[in-house]
This record gives C-alpha cells, sequence and structure tokens, in this order.
C-alpha cells in the first residue's frame, strides 16, 4: 500500500515538472498560432471575453467498474483482488475550469463492492493451498453499497489557455482530493445456525425471516461491537481483550487518480480515468478483528427464542455452513484437521467449529492463525475504473472580438 502511494505521488509531480517541455513540443506550432491569433483578436471587442485564462463549467457523467481489495480476497496480501466480482457503479460530476493546467469538481458515485471465501477460494482453483483452504473455511462473504461525495482537483499536462473550443485534443490528467462515503456492508443468511462444526451436528436453529436475505451485518456488530457495557467489562476479564466499537457507516475517503481525455466536438470529451479510494476503514466488509466468544450474544435458549440472536451469532461465524462431506474433504488442507467444542464464560451455549480456523476470543492463542476472523493492520481500500462524458457549458455564450 506504502509502495502504492510513493509511486503515484513520484508519478504527479512528473507530471507538474514535464508540462512546459511537453507542451513546446507537441503543441508549440499552434500554441504560437493561437497566440498570435489571440492578439488580432484582442484589437477590438471586450478583453474579458478573449482573456486566456477565461473559465467554463461542464457537467457529466459515466459508468465505473469497482473492485475491492481486503480481508475477502484470493490471496492475503493487501492487492489482491477477484477480478470477477468487479462490480458497477455510476457518477455524476459538475467542474469547472480556472486556469491553464487547472480544474475542480464535485463527484458523486454510487458503486457495488462484493467478495466471497468460497468463491474466491475454491477447491476447483489452483490457489486451494493449505493457507488459502483455511480461508475457503472461514465462509465469510458480503456485498456493500458505496455512495461517495468528493471534491477533487485537477492537473493537466498539457496546456489548456484560451478558450474551451481550443483546448488539446488530447490530454492525460491527474486527481486528487477528499470526501466522504456513507457504506452498510451485508452478507447473505444461511437458513439455519448450527452449533456444531457443520451442518446438522448440534442445536439446529431457524433464522426465520431472515433466512436468505441480505442483512445489515454492522447492525449485528459479529465482532461484539454491540455487546454492552457489562458483558465488555466481563469480556475483558475472561479473555484479557477488548471488543471493538461500532463503526461508523459514514467515512472519509481520500481519492487520487489518473486519466486521459479525448475531444469529441468542440463541447463534448470522453475520459477513461483509473482511481485509488483509500478509505479510514478496515470494515468494508464488516471483517477485521478476531472471533468472539458466541454465548456473549445470549443463550441457547435466546437464541431459539428470537431469531435476530441466531442470525448474529450465525453471521459471526460461518465455517460450519457445510455438509459434513464437504467438511470432512476441507479437512484434508488446513492447518490442523478436527474439531473443537467450545464452552461459553456467558451463558450455557456449546458450540464446536474447526481447528484449523479461528477460535473464540482467547482460546486458541497457542496458534494465533485459529482465533483470527481478519486481520486489523490494513484498512480496505477499492479502485474504479471509469469512462464519462463531459458536455462544456455555455460555449455559445462566448464570443470573439468583432471587426469592421
Amino acid at each position: 500500500m506504502k509502495k502504492l502511494i510513493l509511486s503515484f505521488s513520484i508519478l504527479m509531480s512528473a507530471l507538474m515538472i514535464m508540462p512546459e517541455a511537453s507542451d513546446a513540443q507537441i503543441f508549440g506550432g499552434k500554441n504560437k498560432r493561437r497566440k498570435s491569433s489571440r492578439k488580432i483578436g484582442s484589437f477590438s471587442g471586450s478583453k474579458k471575453l478573449v482573456n486566456p485564462e477565461i473559465s467554463y463549467f461542464a457537467i457529466g457523467g459515466g459508468i465505473n467498474a469497482l473492485n475491492y481489495f481486503g480481508e475477502i480476497a484470493p490471496r492475503p496480501n493487501t492487492l489482491s483482488t477477484d477480478i470477477s466480482f468487479t462490480r458497477p457503479g455510476v457518477n455524476l460530476f459538475i467542474k469547472q475550469k480556472f486556469g491553464d493546467r487547472y480544474s475542480w469538481k464535485v463527484n458523486f458515485m454510487w458503486g457495488r463492492l462484493q467478495s466471497s471465501d468460497r468463491e474466491t477460494v475454491s477447491p476447483e482453483g489452483n490457489n486451494f493451498v493449505q493457507e488459502n483452504a483455511n480461508r475457503y473455511l472461514r465462509n465469510l462473504s458480503f456485498r456493500n453499497d458505496i455512495y461517495e461525495l468528493t471534491v477533487q482537483g485537477q492537473f493537466d499536462l498539457f496546456k489548456h489557455g484560451g478558450r474551451f473550443s481550443s483546448r488539446p485534443p488530447l490530454n492525460v490528467y491527474v486527481t486528487f482530493g477528499a470526501g466522504l462515503f456513507y457504506h452498510n456492508p451485508k452478507g447473505l443468511a444461511p437458513d439455519n445456525f448450527y452449533t456444531g462444526a457443520f451442518q446438522g451436528q448440534g442445536e439446529t436453529i431457524s433464522l426465520g425471516t431472515n433466512a436468505g436475505q441480505w442483512v445489515s451485518l454492522r447492525d449485528l456488530g459479529t465482532e461484539g461491537q454491540f455487546f454492552d457495557a457489562e458483558t465488555r467489562e466481563a469480556y475483558r476479564e475472561a479473555y484479557s481483550k477488548d471488543v471493538p466499537n461500532p463503526y461508523s457507516r459514514l467515512q472519509i475517503v481520500l481519492p487520487l487518480g489518473i486519466g486521459a481525455r479525448y475531444k469529441l466536438t468542440n463541447n463534448l470529451d470522453i475520459a477513461l480515468e483509473l482511481g485509488y479510494r483509500h478509505t479510514f476503514t478496515d470494515y468494508l466488509d464488516d471483517v477485521s478483528g478476531e472471533y468472539v466468544d458466541l454465548g456473549a450474544f445470549g443463550s441457547l435458549a435466546d437464541a431459539q427464542g428470537d431469531e435476530n440472536i441466531a442470525l448474529a451469532m450465525a453471521m459471526s461465524d460461518l465455517s460450519n455452513q457445510f455438509s459434513q462431506e464437504d467438511f470432512n474433504n476441507i479437512q484434508e488442507f488446513v492447518y490442523v484437521p478436527g474439531t473443537d467444542t467450545y464452552s461459553s464464560e456467558f451463558s450455557d451455549l456449546l458450540w464446536s467449529r474447526a481447528k484449523g480456523y479461528g477460535g473464540a476470543a482467547g482460546i486458541g492463542n497457542d496458534d494465533v492463525r485459529r482465533n483470527i476472523r481478519g486481520n486489523r493492520n490494513d484498512n480496505d481500500i477499492y479502485i474504479t475504473t471509469n469512462i464519462s462524458l463531459t458536455y462544456i457549458l455555455g460555449g455559445g455564450l462566448v464570443r470573439g472580438a468583432k471587426f469592421r
């Protein structure tokens, strides 16, 4: 991640140094002719109308392709993503040009992020090795609709002086800015919560109306975010660990991008832009910390009487949503085969899960891989690929000098 940001910074610096030379080589002849024309044109008429620094407004929109980088990815590294989970988005913007190379815009974007352990790490694929088999067994998935509002600056490689119609036919640019986005990660609920290590083992509790629905994971507090103060204190005493606080649906985002713009007509441009979104949350996928003691959500009777409690237990740990046959096949690849049965420190709940991935709170600290649900050391990010059209406003209102 740090290398990516450093590389982008170096690229921006280079682009800010290169323009003068690039303009002279590529657009030198045309620029000289345009300067001469502007001098002649300034003989009569309003000086303001032919000001080479004249600004104009534009509106536009486009379609996006979004890719997510986080815990639920094919491989456990920062820049791993599953291209098959590329999801669509759209954007609208208003833009103003105010200098030779400078513009700013307000951009609104909607887009979807999505991923799944069972689809990014598949036994049929070539990446089903020991480490990834454990992540397949983790069986987490999500989708998240992103609503993003940003203010961005744009720096063009080539000069863009004079009237809007005299802009270079092709330009390369970089963007940078800041903004906010709203998100609400959701997960697809299974039919039942099982207290055993696979389907049909132990108690089977129906999830009722939630079964088969996309449910808000943030509202469930899958890593213990909504445990009350008393439970939090007891948790600290039992496991010498704190559960995380609830994360906000409203987050800060820093957009960086590089693009190319092509002039279709005097008033219309088409552009292709690749954007990087730096976020300050590790919960785009609702995965960050450790598995929790499921009994802290409630007792077995609570889960049987309240489908929302059963839902929180099920979505917190989905590693038992396999048939016994599939579970046994997966066990051939994991770190430590077999199952463990856990007794809650908070209720009468007994539940089992695979030895090979994840444990409850402090359980399994002899092997740190056994109680890790996510990696809280790296925040999640997303990448946008955008194709957009820009329409320049007021072109018919800008008039040149009059000659008599």
